[in-house]
């Protein structure tokens, strides 16, 4: 066990120091939140880029930032830039909420917007990518969830994604539920419930679950799509047939993150947020090449 924990902790430092931090906001009496970027190679040559923000799971008790990374580089080899998010947890922040979390959300967004011209993206092409808790601060952000984020330094750009995808989203946050400790109130818990904006105006929106997940029952899922499914706005769920919670992940099975990445370019394309490979197109899906950035 000890053997393992150290080769993942060699890999995470590998994976982060190819990567460029960039502090998104400063916090009081705890580290500051940076997004972790991977640029293209030729960056320079274009300047519209699409932008992908990933924010990993972990029920706003934890996390792994270098969760997304292998989707990350998938997504810089086809000419994407992509950020690994920080934000609040009770590890990284032991006095943070799940609002808190939410907040930094919003504001992770705003600043691509901000600095899109120094970053090379099209502020017209943010999307938010999601595992659990970071699906659900990716759905509250993309239905504009009745959260405020008054401290934030880019307030002058938008803070919502122009598209969302959710990966075994959290989605309804009840007492004693999954998630619910990290929450003030019973209030604010309510206001991060996904299924109270069901009729909210929203950027297209990707959901995919697993039908064996143990934590979000597929039923609560599917529930939440018949809803969205019902009113105006692009929403598409895709079941996983037998999977659990982390069946998207690389490590824990790379059939299933191959599936995952096939089914959220269908998405991208369809949106005309990034055009879907072509037969010949030289991306691979990347474990392999990671040293190569």
């Amino acid at each position: 066990m000890a053997k393992s924990i150290q080769l993942f902790n060699e890999r995470e430092r590998i994976l982060l120091e190819s990567a460029q931090p960039l502090v998104y906001r400063e916090v009081e009496g705890g580290p500051d939140l940076s997004i972790r970027f991977y640029f293209p190679r030729d960056l320079e040559e274009k300047s519209d880029r699409p932008v992908f923000l990933f924010l990993h799971g972990g029920a706003w008790d934890r996390g792994v930032i270098i969760q997304f990374a292998p989707h990350a580089l998938y997504y810089v080899e086809r000419g994407a830039v992509c950020g690994l998010v920080d934000y609040q947890h009770r590890k990284s922040h032991p006095d943070s909420t799940a609002i808190d979390a939410i907040q930094d959300t919003m504001t992770a967004v705003q600043f691509v917007r901000h600095f899109s011209e120094k970053l090379h993206i099209d502020p017209e092409r943010v999307v938010l990518i999601g595992a659990g808790a970071g699906a659900n601060m990716a759905g509250c952000v993309a239905l504009g969830a009745h959260i405020s984020n008054p401290d934030s330094p880019y307030s002058d750009s938008d803070e919502r994604p122009n598209a969302a995808v959710l990966l075994s989203s959290i989605i309804d946050i009840e007492r004693g539920g999954y998630g619910f400790d990290r929450f003030a109130s019973a209030g604010d818990a309510r206001k991060a419930s996904l299924s109270r904006y069901t009729g909210a105006s929203h950027p297209p929106m990707l959901m995919i679950h697993g039908t064996g997940d143990r934590l979000v029952p597929f039923h609560d899922a599917l529930e939440f799509s018949d809803k969205m499914s019902k009113r105006k706005g692009a929403f598409k769920f895709v079941e996983f047939e037998g999977r659990d919670r982390t069946f998207f992940n690389h490590n824990t099975d790379p059939v299933s993150y191959e599936a995952v990445l096939s089914t959220i370019n269908a998405f991208l394309d369809e949106n005309m947020v990034l055009a879907a490979p072509r037969d010949d197109d030289e991306s691979q899906l990347i474990s392999w090449r990671e040293t190569d950035y």
